[in-house]
């Protein structure tokens, strides 16, 4: 059986598929090798309560209706209609927002990061079906290096959303400064609460020890992870995690959170801590720059924990979600 598949995406066009989803990147990279795919670029105007019903009009002029529809993250979960010209197929990551999960019902099938993020679903909504757990992957590049890696260099990547614990990483890193220098590499773009935090680092007398960085290119990010000392991922509340598999996959020593969805990912991979535990956060990561063979069992573990995600087996199984829907649907 032979499908195809379409991805909405919104804004400009991108050469490749769409900058802002990092996260679905390596699939769709596997899955155009095997089948055809298209992408429904949709006009952008702002996403509001306002604009969604405009939006489900253009999927109902753009949309093929023999080829499945996924729509990549269920903050997207607006573009459904009750009444949908393609099988429908939606990702959902977590459920943190409560109205990005509310409409997922009308989607044939709904994919899922975690295991811990489907049980949270079930709890909410009813779905028509079981969600399918399939887990993301980083793109192959992710490898380790022979590069040597920088004294005491810490790097954290993503948002400043506050479920991210930004506040709790500062202070944690106040505490490592006053046994030793280590610097914070901090890639992310800036929010409404940059201006926050800058205080928030000033009154911790640590801005000296802050490189902020707002975007780096892919490239220099790989070799951020390939020469940082350690990775931390302090969240409240993730539904994947992408720094994580990444850290892992390129061997550079990662201590996470032991909250939602991370523990099923990082497995035995890194050193997982209650992110309110401040003071366990210091010392573990001062053990890692001051002892370079627990750095290395880090190192070792994370790179075998990482061989667990495939983009290729991960693929094969939306592969065989949209060959579903396509035969329940009747095409094909």
């Amino acid at each position: 059986m032979t499908v195809r598949a379409q991805y909405p995406v919104f804004g400009r066009r991108t050469p490749d598929f769409d900058v802002r989803s990092k996260w679905f990147t390596a699939l769709f990279d596997e899955l155009r090798k095997r089948i055809p795919t298209s992408v429904l670029r949709l006009l952008y105007v702002p996403a509001s309560p306002a604009t969604h019903a405009f939006y489900r009009l253009q999927m109902r002029f753009l949309e093929d209706p023999s080829a499945v529809t996924h729509i990549i993250t269920n903050m997207h979960s607006f573009l459904l209609r009750r009444i949908h010209r393609s099988p429908t197929v939606i990702s959902c990551y977590d459920v943190g927002l409560r109205w990005t999960v509310q409409r997922l019902p009308l989607a044939d099938r709904v994919i899922v990061s975690a295991r811990q993020i489907k049980d949270e679903l079930e709890g909410i909504v009813r779905l028509p079906h079981e969600p399918e757990v399939v887990h993301l992957a980083v793109p192959a590049t992710y490898t380790p290096s022979d590069l040597p890696r920088k004294q005491n260099v810490i790097l954290y990547v993503g948002t400043e959303q506050r479920r991210k614990n930004i506040d709790g990483l500062f202070r944690i890193l106040a505490r490592v400064n006053r046994e030793t220098d280590a610097t914070l590499v901090k890639v992310g773009s800036p929010s409404a609460d940059r201006g926050r935090l800058e205080a928030l680092a000033r009154d911790l007398r640590i801005q000296d020890r802050i490189i902020w960085r707002d975007f780096v290119p892919e490239e220099e990010l790989l070799q951020l992870y390939r020469t940082s000392t350690v990775v931390v991922v302090p969240s409240f509340l993730e539904g994947f995690s992408m720094p994580c598999l990444e850290a892992m996959s390129t061997g550079c020593p990662l201590v996470a959170s032991n909250l939602t969805a991370i523990p099923e990912i990082v497995g035995d991979g890194g050193w997982l801590l209650d992110p309110s535990d401040e003071a366990a956060w210091a010392n573990a990561i001062l053990r890692i720059l001051g002892d370079p063979d627990v750095a290395r069992d880090l190192s070792r573990r994370g790179i075998a924990r990482s061989h667990d995600f495939s983009a290729v087996t991960s693929a094969t199984r939306i592969l065989g979600i949209y060959e579903e829907v396509s035969r329940e649907r009747g095409g094909g």
